[in-house]
């Protein structure tokens, strides 16, 4: 569903953050959705948890995704 295009000058975070947003504004992800764990879609994307979480606390910073501890 998501991927990391390493070639691209925009950021990783940012490049997931957008493509999360994409698939929320398109219906793809519903409401109620549960995202991969941080370090389940790190692992996928063959990129570090630091990424993913970043992507997700900018998500729920905006009020796009909430988060569970």
């Amino acid at each position: 569903m998501f991927h990391i295009d390493r070639s691209s000058a925009v950021a990783p975070y940012e490049q997931l953050r957008s493509q999360i947003m994409a698939a929320i504004a398109s219906g793809e992800l519903a409401v109620d959705t549960r995202l991969p764990t941080v370090r389940a879609l790190a692992e996928k994307l063959g990129t570090a948890a630091g990424t993913v979480a970043r992507a997700y606390r900018e998500l729920e910073e905006a009020g796009v995704v909430e988060t569970r501890g």
